[in-house]
C-alpha cells in the first residue's frame, strides 16, 4: 500500500477508534467493510495481511493474535487528521446500504429497548431485544427493505397484537459524547390486517446439553454458591453469563429454558415481598468430586519454541515453578488496564514488555515468599506502585478452560482503607463504580425520570450539564448518610436516585461487582421496584429498599426569618468574589474611575484565561486599595439585600434552600438584581449562625446557585429557572466551566 492509502485508511479508523489501545480484530473489521474498505478492495486475503502491511497501524500481541490487535498512533496520519477531527464519525458511510451495526457505533438506550419489547410483547430481555434488532436490520438490508429516507434509516422490525407494525430508526447521534449512531422506533398503521397476526417468536430448538458442559456449568456454580442453598435466579444467570454461557448455543430463548435442562438445579416458583421470583437450588452432582477441569493437570508448553515448563496442577495452593508467561494466560482486558494505570504513572511500555516486567516481579515474589493464596487464587506485588506507595498486585485463578493451567484474573490498583470522603464529592461516585458512557449513563436516567429541564437556556449542546451535578453530589450525600446500600453477599449495590418516574416510583441505580477495573462496582441499569429483572433483583436482596438523600431536620433550614439580622461578609463577596459579579454592574459603579472602568473593558474582551485572571488580580488590588469606591459597592449590594427581603416579605417562597456538599452544609440563596433591580444577577448564600442571625457567606452565579438547590428538589422559583439562566452569554459572572463538577461547592 502507499502511504496515502494507508493514511486514508488510518483517518477512517480513527474516526470510530481515536484512542490507541486493544481493539477486537472483528469490529475493526466491520468498521472498514462499512466504510467501504472491504479484505478484497484493498486487495488482502485476510485482516492478518493487511495488518502485517501496514506496521505504522497495527501492533500484534503473543495472545488472541486472531481475536485483538494493537491499535497505534502513527504521527504522520495524527498529523494529517487535525482539520479531519471535527467531522462526524459517521459521515463517511451513513446513507449507503453496506452499514454494518454492532454495539462499538450506535447507542440503544435500555429504557428505549425495554419500552420496545412492552410494545412488542414479545417477552425478550433488553439484551435479546437488541440482538433481535440487529437481526432485523441485516434481514432489511438483505431482502430490500432497509430504506435511507430524510437522513434517517427506517427498517420493519416486527408487528404488534393489534396489526400496526414497528419501524426502527437510525439517524446520527447529535452527542460529541455518544457514539456514532442513535435507534429509535416507531407504530405506524400503514399495515393493518383484517386478521391480527401472531407477534413474531424466535423458533425455540432446545438441544441437549453435553455431559462434559454440564460438568462445567457446575463447577462454575460450585465455586460460588454452596450446594443446598437456594439462592435466586438471577445471581445464578449473571454468574454464568459472566463466565460466557450462552443459552442460545443450546437453542434456549431464556436462561431459564437451559438452567431446566441441568438435572442438579431445582427451580422453585415463590413470591418475596408481592413480586413473583424463581429460586435455584443446586444439588450434588454424582461423580462431581472426581472431575477435574480439563486444562488443570499436565504441563503447559512454552512459547517462542522454549522447551516445556513442568507446573504444578492449578487450585492446589503449590506455587509453580518456571515463567509467568509460561503457565499463565494474561487476557488484553487486564492488561489493559495495569497498561493505562502505569502510563498514568508516566511509564511507557508494549505487552511484550510487561510481560517480562510481570514473569520477572514474579519470580522475585517467588523467592522473597511474598505469593500468597486466597480462596485457590494466587496474590503477587509486582513493581508498580499504587497512590499510597503500595505495591499493584495481580490475582491469577486456576484456567478451567484449554490453555495454560492459570491466567490473569484481576489488578489490583485501589488505595485500600481509604475513606470515602477522602475523595472529593464530586468524584465519589466515578469512585464507586464504573458508569460506561457518561452520555449513555445520563440520557437513560432522563427518559426514565419525570421531564425535567436538564441543561441551562443558552447552552451550545444538550449534555445534560444539571443532571450531572445532581447525580454526582446526590451520591455524595447518600455516602454521607451511609444510603449506599450493598448486598451481604456482595454481588450487588443500588442507591436511590432522588427521581421517580411518570408514575412516581423511586428510580434505584444498580450495580453489579467488577473484576477488570479499578472500581468496585459497575453501572447495570436503572430500574423502579419490583419492575423488570433489576426491579426484582432489588427487591430480593434490600428490606427496606435504598432511602432517598435528606438534608434538613429543621424548619429555620428552609424559611428564612425576617425577625433576624443578616451580616453579609462583604469583602469576601466583593473582592474575593469579583469574578461573579456582572461586568456591567461594575463598568456603572466605576463610573468616575477611568482605570477601573478600562480594566473592566479589556475583561469584557478578553479570551485569554490567564491574561482574564491577571486582569481580575488588577480589579481587586485597584478596589482594595479605593475605600470609597469599595464603599459604593458594598452599599449597592445593600441596597439589592433589602430589595430582597421584601420579596421574601411577599413571598416566602423567594428565599431558596440549598445544599453545599463539600462543607455538608444547608444554606438560603437570596436573589440579588445588581444591574437591573428586576432581574436578579446573583444570589446571596446566608447561613444561620448559633446565635439566629444570618451570615451571608458569599454570593454564586445563577447556574451555580441552580445546581446547589436542584440537589434539594425540583424547583418552582419565579426566579430561579433553567429556562430564565444563561451561562455563556457574554461571560459575565461565569468564572466556572460546566465540566468542572466541583464548582457547585465553590465558597
Amino acid at each position: 500500500m502507499t502511504k496515502e492509502e494507508k493514511m486514508s485508511l488510518y483517518r477512517c479508523i480513527l474516526r470510530q477508534f481515536p484512542d490507541p489501545g486493544l481493539y477486537r480484530v472483528s469490529r475493526i473489521n466491520e468498521w472498514l467493510v462499512t466504510n467501504g474498505y472491504s479484505m478484497e478492495k484493498l486487495g488482502f486475503s485476510s485482516f492478518r495481511e493487511l495488518a502485517e502491511a501496514c506496521p505504522e497501524i497495527f501492533g500484534f500481541q503473543n495472545d488472541d493474535n486472531d481475536t485483538f490487535i494493537e491499535l497505534k498512533t502513527w504521527q504522520a496520519g495524527e498529523n494529517s487528521m487535525m482539520n479531519f477531527a471535527a467531522a462526524h464519525p459517521a459521515d463517511s458511510f451513513f446513507g449507503s446500504k453496506n452499514i454494518i451495526l454492532n454495539d462499538d457505533i450506535i447507542e440503544m438506550s435500555q429504557q428505549s429497548l425495554y419500552a420496545l419489547t412492552k410494545i412488542l410483547g414479545n417477552g425478550l430481555s433488553v439484551q435479546e431485544m437488541k440482538q433481535e434488532i440487529y437481526e432485523c436490520f441485516n434481514e432489511a438490508k438483505e431482502n430490500g427493505k432497509l430504506n435511507f429516507i430524510a437522513e434517517k434509516y427506517v427498517f420493519p422490525i416486527d408487528c404488534c397484537e393489534d396489526g400496526s407494525l414497528v419501524n426502527g430508526i437510525i439517524t446520527k447521534n447529535i452527542s460529541p459524547r455518544g457514539k456514532s449512531l442513535y435507534f429509535s422506533f416507531e407504530k405506524t398503521q400503514i399495515h393493518a390486517f383484517d386478521v391480527v397476526p401472531e407477534p413474531r417468536k424466535r423458533p425455540v430448538h432446545i438441544q441437549s446439553i453435553s455431559e462434559e458442559d454440564k460438568a462445567y456449568i457446575y463447577r462454575i456454580l460450585t465455586d460460588v454458591f454452596e450446594v443446598g442453598k437456594q439462592y435466586h435466579m438471577a445471581a445464578i444467570s449473571k454468574l454464568l453469563t459472566d463466565h460466557n454461557i450462552d443459552r442460545a448455543k443450546y437453542g434456549c430463548f431464556k436462561m431459564k429454558e437451559l438452567l431446566a435442562q441441568l438435572d442438579y438445579l431445582e427451580l422453585e416458583d415463590v413470591v418475596l415481598g408481592g413480586v413473583p421470583q424463581i429460586m435455584v437450588t443446586i444439588h450434588s452432582r454424582a461423580g462431581a468430586v472426581e472431575e477435574q477441569p480439563a486444562a488443570a493437570a499436565g504441563t503447559a508448553g512454552s512459547e517462542c519454541g522454549e522447551a516445556p515448563v513442568q507446573t504444578e496442577q492449578a487450585g492446589t495452593d503449590v506455587i509453580p515453578q518456571g515463567r509467568l508467561e509460561y503457565f499463565c494466560n494474561m487476557p488484553p482486558k487486564p492488561m489493559g488496564i495495569l497498561q493505562k494505570f502505569i502510563e498514568g504513572n508516566g511509564i511507557y511500555s508494549d505487552f511484550q514488555e510487561m510481560r517480562g516486567d510481570l514473569s520477572d516481579d514474579f519470580d522475585k515474589a517467588r523467592s522473597e515468599g511474598k505469593i500468597r493464596f486466597y480462596e485457590q487464587k494466587m496474590i503477587f506485588p509486582t513493581r508498580y506502585k499504587k497512590e499510597d506507595g503500595s505495591p499493584v498486585e495481580l490475582t491469577l485463578k486456576p484456567n478451567s478452560r484449554e490453555g495454560k493451567p492459570w491466567f490473569l484474573y484481576y489488578v489490583d490498583t485501589n488505595v485500600r482503607e481509604k475513606s470515602a470522603m477522602a475523595v472529593p464529592p464530586g468524584k465519589q461516585l466515578e469512585n464507586f463504580a464504573f458508569l460506561g458512557s457518561w452520555s449513555s449513563f445520563l440520557s437513560e436516567l432522563a427518559e426514565k425520570a419525570v421531564a425535567e429541564e436538564w441543561d441551562f437556556q443558552d447552552s451550545p449542546r444538550r449534555n445534560y450539564q444539571i443532571l450531572i451535578q445532581y447525580i454526582k453530589y446526590t451520591f455524595s450525600r447518600l455516602v454521607h448518610e451511609n444510603k449506599v446500600c450493598i448486598s451481604s453477599d456482595n454481588m450487588f449495590a443500588a442507591f436511590n436516585t432522588g427521581l421517580v418516574d411518570n408514575h412516581y416510583d423511586d428510580i434505584y441505580a444498580c450495580f453489579v461487582p467488577n473484576d477488570f477495573a479499578d472500581t468496585k462496582w459497575k453501572f447495570t441499569g436503572f430500574c423502579t421496584a419490583a419492575s423488570g429483572g433489576l426491579g426484582k433483583q432489588l427487591v430480593n436482596y434490600f428490606n427496606p429498599l435504598p432511602e432517598p438523600p435528606t438534608y434538613f431536620k429543621r424548619s429555620e433550614d428552609l424559611f428564612f426569618d425576617l425577625t433576624k439580622q443578616l451580616h453579609p461578609d462583604f469583602e469576601h463577596i466583593i473582592i474575593d468574589n469579583i469574578k461573579r459579579l456582572p461586568l456591567q454592574f461594575l463598568t456603572d459603579q466605576f463610573f468616575d474611575v477611568p482605570e477601573a472602568r478600562e480594566l473592566v473593558d479589556k475583561i469584557r474582551g478578553c479570551d485569554n484565561g490567564r491574561e482574564r485572571n491577571e486582569l481580575y488580580d488588577r480589579l481587586r488590588e485597584l478596589l482594595t486599595n479605593n475605600n470609597r469606591l469599595f464603599i459604593r459597592i458594598k452599599n449597592r449590594i445593600n441596597d439589592s439585600i433589602e430589595l430582597a427581603k421584601k420579596r421574601i416579605r411577599w413571598n416566602y417562597k423567594t428565599a431558596i434552600p440549598s445544599y453545599f456538599p463539600r462543607r455538608n452544609s444547608m444554606s438560603l440563596m437570596l436573589p440579588l438584581g445588581l444591574t437591573d433591580e428586576e432581574t436578579p444577577d446573583v444570589a446571596l448564600v446566608v447561613e444561620q449562625t448559633h446565635s439566629g442571625n444570618y451570615q451571608g457567606q458569599t454570593i454564586l452565579t445563577l447556574p451555580q446557585a441552580y445546581i446547589d438547590a436542584r440537589l434539594m428538589c425540583r424547583l418552582s422559583s419565579d426566579w430561579l429557572s433553567p429556562s430564565q439562566i444563561f451561562v455563556a452569554h457574554d461571560r459575565e459572572g461565569q468564572d466556572f466551566s460546566i465540566v468542572d463538577d466541583e464548582f457547585a461547592d465553590i465558597d
